[in-house]
This record gives C-alpha cells, sequence and structure tokens, in this order.
C-alpha cells in the first residue's frame, strides 16, 4: 500500500492473492448504518462464500482463521443470528455489489485474466473506493475498466450504496454485465438465511428479501440505468441469487457507464422509513455526481470535527516507507468515523469495526477504554450513544451477575445487541470482570469531559447512570472480599489467568466503589450501604514487589511465574507467541498479552509518580508479547510520558500501521482509538477531563514531526490545538484557539515554565516553552 502525495488516499497498485483479505477489511466502506468489505465487483475462481465449515471456541489470538483469498462482508448493526457453538453472531448479510463484466464468454477474474494498469484507491476524504484496470481478453479485445462505488453519508437514515462501472474498449463488442444481490453467504461457516424470496420492480430494479433465524427481516433493492450505450435488460433468479444481465453494445473509443444503486432497509428500522426500493427510485431522481456530491459534503463535516494534521521531515517520509504518518492516523480517523452508528443507542461499536466476522459482532471494553474517548473530544453527542447503550443493557448486566449467583449488575464480557453474555469460554466470561468497571469508568469520563462545572454531575449521576454505579457496586460488594480481596479473575493480560488481585481490576474497582460511595444516595443506595462502598475501596490492595517496593507487582504470585526463553521459543516473530507455545506454558510464564499495570497507569496517570511508572515500564515491557492489537498504543502513550523518544517512536509505528497489512479478518478498531488517543494523550501530552479541570496539555512531538493540530471538544467548547517544533527533549511553540462564541476558555501548559491564561471567546494564544524533563 502506498499513500497519495496529499496523504487522503491508499492506493494499492497491483493485485496479490496472498493480501487481498487484508485488503478488503482495509477498504471497507460505511455509513453507520451499513458496512461492506472492499471485495471485488465480480467473483474470483475458487472462493465460494457459502462453504460450511465448524468454528469452535477458541484464542481468538491464536486461533487459525479460514483464509480464502477473498472474503465478502455486508454488514448491517444489530442483525444478528444464533450460531449453534458460538452463540449470537453478527450476521453476514447478501453481498449486493456484484457486477461482473463478460467479454464472449469469458469473465472478469483478476485471478484468471490478463490484466495491465490495475490500481484500486481508497479516497479517505471522500469515501470513495475506486479500482481501474486495463483487460487484454482471450478473443482479443482491450477493455479499460473502472469501477467506484461508496456508502452515502448524506443521509444518516438511509443505508444507501451507489456504484459505478466505465467501461472503454478498442473494438466493437457485446459486453454482459451480470449485476447481481447474491444470498449465498454464510457467517462462521453456518448459515442464517431462514427464507430468501425475489421480486423485480420497475424495469431496472430487483428486490431481494430474506429472513434470519432470528425472525429478522432485511430487503435489499437494486435499481440501474446505463448511460453512453444501447442495451438488452435480462432479469435472472434463482433460489440464492438474483439481478440482471445486461447486454451493452460497446463502441470504440467512446465511452459508457453502468450506474447501480442499492438500499437496504430492515424489520429494525423505525415503521415511517421508506421502503428499500422507494429509497433506490427516490434516489435515481438524481444523477450519480448530484448524490455523490451531497455524500462528499456530509464527509466534510466529518473530516471539519476531526482530522488531525501532521507535518514531518523528509527523512521521516523516506524512514516510513509507503504511508506516512498523516495518511495512516487519517486512516484510522476514517474507520472511526464510519463505525459509528448515528442515533441508535441500541448498539454500539463491535470489536471488529463491522468489517469481519472474527469477533462476531460483539461490543467488549474497548468501548470504554479505547473508542469513547475520540468520540467524546471531538464529536460527543456521538459518544452518547456509547454510554446510553450500557445504562439500556443495566437489566442484562444484571441478569448476567445473577449467572453469577450474585446481586447487583455484572456486565458481559462479549456483549451482543441485547447485552447478553455471548462469550463461550468461561475462562474468559466468567473471570474477566474488569469490563464491569470499565463501563462505569467510561460513564465518568463522559460526564468528566461533557459537564461544564463539576456540579452537574450530581445531576447525571442521579438518573439512569446513577443506577449502573450503583448495582455494578453491589455486585463488587459481594465478589470481593475484606480480607483476600478480588480473587479468581482475569485482567487485560489474558496470558494471566484466574489470578488473585489484579493490580488493574483492583483499581478500577475501587474508583467504581468510590464513585459509588459519593453519588450513590441519588440512585437508591442509603448512607450505610455508601459508607460501605467506601470502605471496600479502601479495602482492595495493590500488591507490589517483595524486593521493590516502587513495582506494582501485575497479580498476587506474578514475581514468582517463570521466565519464558523468547529466543528459544518465539522463533517466528511474525505470528504471536501464543500460536507458538502451549496454553500451559504461556499460563505458567511471565509473558503478558498486553499492557496490564502500564494499563492501569494509563487510565489512572494521576494516581502513580512518574517514578512508580518508570519501575514498571523497566519490568514489564521487555517480557510483553504485544500479542494484543490494544497494546502498543498504550505503550506509546507510557514512553510519551516518561520521555522515552524511540520507545514512543517504536510503539507508535506499530500501532499506527497495524491495519495496512493485518485486515485480513476486521479493522482493529479499538487500534484506531488508540492512534488518536497516542496523539492526544501521549504527544501532546493532554489530561483526561477526569483528572483535570482546565485543558491540560504537555506537548512532546516526536522529533520527525515538525507539527501537529488536532482539533477537539473540551467540556462543551471547540479548541484547535497546533503544536511545532516541539520534540520530547525540547522546545515546542503551542497554539490554541477557542472557537467557542460565548465563552472563554482557561488553559494550563506543563513544562520547566509551567503557564495558564484564559482564551476569550474566539480568541487564540501562542506560547513558546520547552517540555519538563522527566
Amino acid at each position: 500500500m502506498r499513500r497519495s502525495a496529499d496523504s487522503w488516499s491508499i492506493t494499492e497498485s497491483a493485485f496479490n492473492p496472498a493480501t487481498a483479505k487484508a485488503a478488503e477489511g482495509l477498504f471497507t466502506l460505511g455509513n453507520g448504518l451499513l458496512h461492506v468489505r472492499g471485495s471485488f465487483e465480480e467473483h474470483l475462481t475458487g472462493c465460494p462464500q457459502n462453504d460450511p465449515y465448524t468454528r469452535t471456541p477458541a484464542d481468538v489470538t491464536s486461533e487459525q482463521m479460514p483464509h480464502p483469498t477473498s472474503r465478502w462482508g455486508t454488514f448491517v448493526p444489530g442483525i444478528y443470528g444464533t450460531h449453534p457453538l458460538l452463540n449470537t453472531e453478527l450476521i453476514n448479510l447478501p453481498w449486493f455489489l456484484g457486477l461482473m463484466p463478460i467479454v464472449d464468454g469469458e469473465w472478469l477474474d483478476m485471478q484468471q485474466n490478463r490484466i495491465r494498469d490495475y490500481s484500486r484507491v481508497l479516497d479517505l476524504k471522500r469515501a470513495v473506493l475506486t479500482r481501474t484496470l486495463t483487460w487484454h481478453t482471450r478473443s482479443g479485445h482491450v477493455l479499460r475498466l473502472s469501477f467506484e462505488r461508496t456508502i452515502s453519508k448524506a443521509d444518516e437514515q438511509q443505508r444507501l450504496c451507489l456504484q459505478r462501472v466505465t467501461i472503454e474498449s478498442d473494438l466493437p463488442c457485446t459486453l454482459q454485465l451480470r449485476s447481481a444481490i447474491d444470498a449465498s453467504v454464510h457467517t462462521n461457516g453456518y448459515d442464517h438465511f431462514t427464507s430468501i424470496g425475489w421480486a423485480f420492480d420497475e424495469p431496472d430494479t430487483v428486490v431481494c428479501s430474506v429472513r434470519t433465524d432470528r425472525d429478522d427481516t432485511v430487503t435489499i433493492a437494486s435499481c440501474h440505468a446505463v448511460i453512453g450505450a444501447a442495451c438488452v435488460l435480462q432479469p435472472v433468479s434463482s433460489v440464492r441469487c438474483g439481478g440482471f444481465v445486461f447486454h451493452i453494445d460497446v463502441t470504440p473509443k467512446s465511452r459508457c457507464s453502468v450506474e447501480k444503486r442499492t438500499a437496504i432497509t430492515t424489520s429494525r428500522d423505525p415503521a415511517d422509513r421508506r421502503s428499500a426500493a422507494d429509497v433506490v427510485h427516490h434516489s435515481a431522481k438524481y444523477t450519480y455526481e448530484q448524490e455523490l456530491q451531497k455524500h462528499v459534503a456530509a464527509c466534510q463535516q466529518h473530516w471539519d470535527a476531526a482530522d488531525i494534521t501532521i507535518g514531518t521531515t523528509e527523512d521521516c517520509k523516506r524512514d516510513d516507507g509507503d504511508c506516512d504518518c498523516q495518511c495512516v492516523v487519517r486512516c484510522s480517523l476514517f474507520h472511526l468515523q464510519r463505525v459509528h452508528v448515528p442515533n441508535d443507542s441500541r448498539v454500539a461499536v463491535d470489536a471488529k469495526g463491522y468489517s469481519g466476522e472474527a469477533y462476531w459482532g460483539r461490543f467488549f471494553w474497548d468501548t470504554e477504554m479505547f473508542l469513547l474517548p475520540y468520540y467524546v473530544y471531538t464529536r460527543p453527542h456521538l459518544a452518547a450513544t456509547l454510554t446510553d447503550f450500557r445504562i439500556n443493557t443495566l437489566a442484562a448486566a444484571m441478569e448476567n451477575a445473577g449467572r453469577h449467583g450474585l446481586p447487583g449488575a455484572c456486565y458481559p464480557w462479549e456483549s451482543d445487541h441485547l447485552g447478553n453474555e455471548c462469550c463461550p469460554s468461561p475462562k474468559y466470561a466468567d473471570h474477566e470482570l474488569h469490563v464491569t468497571a470499565d463501563v462505569v469508568y467510561g460513564l465518568a469520563h463522559y460526564a468528566a469531559a461533557t459537564c461544564t462545572t463539576a456540579a452537574e454531575h450530581a445531576p447525571f449521576w442521579s438518573g439512569a447512570a446513577g443506577r449502573v454505579l450503583v448495582e455494578t457496586a453491589r455486585f463488587w460488594m459481594q465478589r470481593t472480599d475484606a480480607s483476600t480481596g478480588l480473587c479468581d479473575v482475569m485482567g487485560p493480560d489474558e496470558y494471566t489467568p484466574l489470578c488473585d488481585n489484579n493490580a488493574y481490576t483492583n483499581h478500577m474497582v475501587a474508583f467504581n466503589l468510590r464513585l459509588a460511595s459519593q453519588y450513590g444516595r441519588a440512585a437508591g443506595a442509603d448512607q450505610s450501604e455508601c459508607d460501605a462502598f467506601a470502605q471496600r475501596a479502601r479495602e482492595l490492595p495493590i500488591l507490589t514487589h517483595p524486593d521493590d517496593l516502587g513495582l506494582i507487582l501485575q497479580c498476587d504470585g506474578f514475581d514468582k511465574m517463570l521466565d519464558p526463553d523468547f529466543d528459544l521459543l518465539w522463533t517466528d516473530r511474525s505470528r504471536t507467541f501464543a500460536s507458538q507455545v502451549a496454553n500451559e506454558q504461556v499460563y505458567a510464564s511471565r509473558c503478558p498479552k498486553q499492557a496490564d499495570v502500564l494499563m492501569l497507569m494509563a487510565a489512572f496517570p494521576r494516581d502513580f509518580t512518574d517514578d512508580q511508572v518508570r519501575t514498571a515500564w523497566e519490568y514489564y515491557e521487555p517480557i510483553t508479547t504485544h500479542d494484543s492489537s490494544l497494546s502498543a498504543g498504550i505503550h506509546c502513550i507510557i514512553a510519551c510520558r516518561l520521555g522515552l523518544v524511540e520507545d514512543a517512536w517504536k510503539y507508535w509505528l506499530k500501532c499506527s500501521r497495524l491495519d495496512l497489512h493485518e485486515a485480513a479478518e476486521g479493522i482493529h478498531i479499538a487500534n484506531a482509538g488508540a492512534v488518536w488517543q497516542a496523539i492526544v494523550f501521549g504527544f501532546l501530552g493532554h489530561q483526561s477531563a477526569l483528572w483535570a479541570d482546565t485543558l491540560t496539555l504537555k506537548p512532546r512531538l516526536p522529533k520527525a514531526w515538525q507539527h501537529v493540530a488536532v482539533p477537539l471538544v473540551w467540556r462543551g467548547q471547540r479548541v484547535r490545538i497546533a503544536v511545532s517544533s516541539a520534540t520530547l527533549d525540547g522546545a515546542y511553540r503551542l497554539v490554541i484557539e477557542n472557537r467557542d462564541g460565548a465563552r472563554a476558555l482557561p488553559i494550563r501548559i506543563l513544562g520547566r515554565e509551567q503557564a495558564e491564561t484564559v482564551i476569550n471567546a474566539g480568541g487564540s494564544w501562542t506560547i513558546e516553552g520547552q517540555v519538563t524533563e522527566p
């Protein structure tokens, strides 16, 4: 993959079957309501999408997934089915983008044909995917083909896809173009469709209706138009596939095109929503270009709120290879914008960003710890749907606590859209309990970031959020013990299972309990119960190493675990450590899957001194495997705090480039959130609203960056922060704009010489200084 000169696009300049599936994940398009992987419009030989296979519960980190050259993906958040072994999963719906050119009996196939001048480009700014190629057919024709698609963002209530294929030929020919909606799709090897129906509405419109095994109905309608050529249209359908065959007379040196517009509606939609056929027919009243312009204008609104600009040195551009820092950041922002489901708190953001089947479309702790900060500091109204999802699923969390035999609320490790625990593996579902406290942390972060004064927190916690606070605290009161603490849990490091007093979990639970003691009375707890919450929070231990009291132990006995010989055991560093070593050895060794104690210190930066953080870094960083995609971004943030120039840059490169090559099973959307956090909390030194009443910064840019500019929303005020000539160990120039038209903005800068000021509404402030030596 390579970037464009303006860092707004990612280009694939050659088709490679070995990396095709990863490109499909990277090139996923969507508008929140609908997401489609970047698979080709035509079939690839030997890549059926309905192969039955049995996927069983396993550790996804080391699981060997089926790896066909291509994997279609059409996902509508909220449309779930029941897998016989894996519980609830997001259904991969019929593939509606089919447009297959055929000349003299030869159909376009990237693996079989003679193809030249191939290029596929994801335009991040316009959210448009294009592919161009020259096809030399066996019969001697040379055709220039251009495919274009987008999922329109012009209307947040509609799922509308625009497609266009443009055709040029050197010789006269009759080209067949097969446009299809194909329901021959299984999800994780399982068929969720109980019925499929076809109808032809208008001469150019095909409608497919499928019913799922949970009685959801999904209707897909595609209409067509041929521009610049004469054609004959032939409807075709079978049990699983329906559409049209266009017989197009292509004349030499001229250009013709076929436009396809597809809409999807579901039984989850409001009753007054237009039918899918009505949506495409309404769209057809406008030209393709007019519809595209409306979509691009909507995209620009997203970029105005969130685009981060980075200026790098020429040395940095050479060192970065194909995609520079600016481009990879925009790639992460592109997918963060894509995955949020507008105006719908019935769902959140699934772990693969609605671009793959690997994590079944479920919601993890990623929501609160990795995704929510991006939304709460760029478009807070979007963050509200994520917090509301947790509030709305409280009843399911209380049922889940009952499954543990305990009162209160215990949020599921892997949640479906109804809030049910769907994790098929008890070692995770029963023990990775920190997600419950993470949910409260997310609610508290949202309240701190959106309430303009501390006095506004009380009303927030006196409502539905307060009930979450109290019921989770009641669960912890029974799950913990005053003398033994919190036993038999799994922290973020899933390679240390069934441990006692995991530092991250205990500290997060204590935070949950302290908040409940502070605000619980407004949500139904009496004073004695609130006092008990506070007492238990004080009783939960954070263990230290017996030989070094400054070292926070990940859990009880972590210092007595085995030291693995990574050089001997981890022979292939391109694969995860756990995929090469038996579980028995992994679980007996000090080999964290991801940041655990360091994750704790990133979440609660003011609770630990720089000396404690440095001691933890020196102990845990060398033994962490980073088998989890959530690890590198946190290490970058901690390295920035400690002024570790080379380490910060190393982990920045690791997290920011992950999905350029490893998106075969879908986008690592939490890592995309970590990319944003690495810039804002790491390189800018922005302090979370949880810990700072005033907008507080401590800039620490990498040496390779000449400047960075970030738009933020700080407690309702729009701000633009621009830093230039700043390094982890050098001077900086900082310009802060208060884009709020009504209120002044207090601000604090940390450095060798700390500075504080108030920026008037609509004004700006420039300061030059130097960061504090760690």
